[in-house]
């Protein structure tokens, strides 16, 4: 990398001798900048940021020491070498405090130049090294913090409550994750809106303000903890008992912060969520799911408000099974997994009628049903692809209107999904091949050969073996390999059964060769696969 350089001197025949003078290809520095007077000087290196100035300690406006100061006043890190004329000597060496690299003396000499201009290349790429080491600890302190960061709140939000009272202590906390809980009263707060459905686009300079907005409510009042996502801004309050007063009239402070900006964004919908207050941190995951069921509490007391979770907690409950039992969603998720559109026709229309009777309900039971079909969903979309799923499946909750419109919505959702991904197959496979991936993926379990595959698609075995090594970029039994070795990830980190049980379910007998083959294709043991992500 070069060196970018400004000159600043009044004297245009001192600057042209520097240019006659200096070795600058060899040293790969570029002049890009000529100024005579220091006003110009400091203008320049505010626009252009040299790694360093050569400037004349006499100048018009600013001299050069007047300039240095001018350009630390704005935290600007460049280096100087100051010209000088013996008559200012020993003021251009006191300079020398001011982070001065080296002082030159006039008439210049070549040989001096040279060697100062190789002095300061030598400090700008000192300089140079250790940003790049602090940038280093920098991002290795972000990284590590952003790990801790969502450790934590995976802990808060995917924990079960009783497993969590083990988690959730003051010490561990702390020690873990630098959380200094002290206070005796926790409580979430849940704020959501819709406006991703709405723009359609990144909205991070809305959540940014909403941020400063809590930080500026909350200060002084409670201690607090954010997190921010596309499920909207999730915070944990800790409070003092004697500030319970002045923490709910914060929330409401901040509910009307947020409302105001739709002058900016246009009308949007704005809910905030409050869970009972807690008086333990281990109870924190079922504050969580309070404040999310109050906020939840907007389809059935419409509008834009602040819902307490005591509003809903009364309202009449009703169980998963009287929207969708387990084999809906077990077809549910087959339909999705094999694109099946009339499948999910089938029963988003039976949904669709039950859920109309449910307007009204307990909306922790909708909450509840709401994350169970989304496990359902989710778990048959590809990983490579479930992050954006996960997205659009919570938007179709925030641009619901009622509980059956939030499945109107996870059905909209889903047919686009579906369509899309006909599309791109259709664009990839020939009849015969899905026909054959098809049958592959209900029979992995079993002994499956290629003339058992080829008979199910309607075509000979050779024809097959060649179009799926042409379409699909991968021959037929490693396609097969790559579905048994995806299911038994699964089972693996979502089950308890033993390697051999789950060597035999997905179609090896021999456990051995099933572990070995694991290995070769994953990278590590079946029981290491369960161990870091089970």
């Amino acid at each position: 990398m070069g060196y970018r350089m400004l000159i600043a001197d009044d004297e245009k025949m001192i600057i042209q001798l520097i240019r006659q003078l200096g070795h600058w290809e060899e040293l790969g520095i570029e002049i890009i900048d000529e100024c005579y007077d220091g006003e110009d000087a400091l203008e320049s290196i505010l626009t252009k940021r040299p790694d360093f100035v050569l400037s004349d300690i006499q100048m018009p406006v600013y001299d050069g020491i007047q300039l240095i100061e001018k350009v630390r006043e704005h935290n600007l890190d460049v280096l100087f070498i100051l010209l000088s004329g013996y008559r200012y000597f020993e003021y251009a060496r006191s300079a020398i405090q001011l982070n001065v690299v080296d002082y030159l003396l006039k008439p210049v000499d070549e040989e001096q130049l040279n060697e100062i201009l190789e002095k300061v290349c030598r400090a700008v790429d000192e300089k140079r090294r250790q940003n790049a080491d602090q940038e280093s600890l920098l991002n290795y302190r972000a990284a590590d913090e952003n790990s801790r960061r969502k450790e934590f709140w995976d802990i808060i939000l995917n924990t079960d409550k009783k497993e969590g009272r083990k988690f959730l202590t003051r010490d561990r906390i702390l020690e873990r994750f630098q959380i200094d809980f002290h206070e005796e009263c926790f409580q979430v707060v849940y704020v959501d809106t819709n406006l991703a459905g709405i723009l359609g686009t990144d909205h991070s300079v809305f959540n940014d303000k909403v941020k400063d907005y809590m930080e500026g409510a909350f200060k002084n009042v409670a201690q607090l903890v954010c997190y921010v996502g596309y499920i909207g801004h999730i915070l944990i309050l800790n409070y003092d008992e004697s500030r319970r007063n002045e923490v709910q009239n914060a929330v409401a402070v901040l509910f009307y912060k947020i409302r105001d900006l739709n002058e900016i964004y246009g009308e949007f919908r704005l809910n905030i969520g409050c869970s009972i207050i807690k008086d333990g941190m281990e109870k924190l995951p079922e504050a969580f799911e309070e404040a999310f069921s109050a906020e939840w509490g907007h389809l059935v007391f419409f509008g834009n408000k602040v819902l307490k979770y005591e509003q809903v907690s009364g309202l009449t409950p009703f169980s998963l099974s009287d929207i969708i039992n387990e084999e809906e969603l077990s077809a549910l998720a087959e339909g999705v997994r094999y694109l099946r559109l009339e499948e999910l026709e089938r029963i988003f229309s039976e949904i669709n009628r039950r859920t109309v009777r449910y307007q009204n309900a307990g909306t922790r039971d909708m909450l509840q049903t709401f994350m169970t079909v989304r496990t359902a969903v989710l778990g048959a979309i590809p990983e490579v692809k479930r992050g954006k799923a996960a997205e659009h499946y919570y938007m179709a909750y925030q641009n619901a209107r009622n509980f059956q419109n939030v499945f109107q919505n996870i059905y909209e959702m889903l047919r686009k999904y579906i369509q899309e991904e006909q599309k791109q197959l259709n664009e990839k496979l020939c009849k015969p091949i899905e026909e054959a991936i098809h049958y592959m993926r209900k029979n992995y379990g079993n002994c499956v050969s290629l003339e058992d595959v080829a008979e199910a698609a309607n075509v000979s075995a050779p024809y097959l073996s060649k179009i799926f090594k042409e379409k699909m970029e991968i021959g037929f039994n490693d396609y097969l390999t790559k579905i048994r070795l995806e299911e038994s990830q699964q089972l693996l980190t979502g089950t308890n059964l033993s390697v051999k049980e789950i060597a035999f379910m997905v179609g090896y007998s021999d456990e051995k060769y099933y572990s070995k083959l694991f290995k070769k294709i994953v990278g590590i043991k079946p029981t290491d696969y369960r161990r870091l992500y089970g």
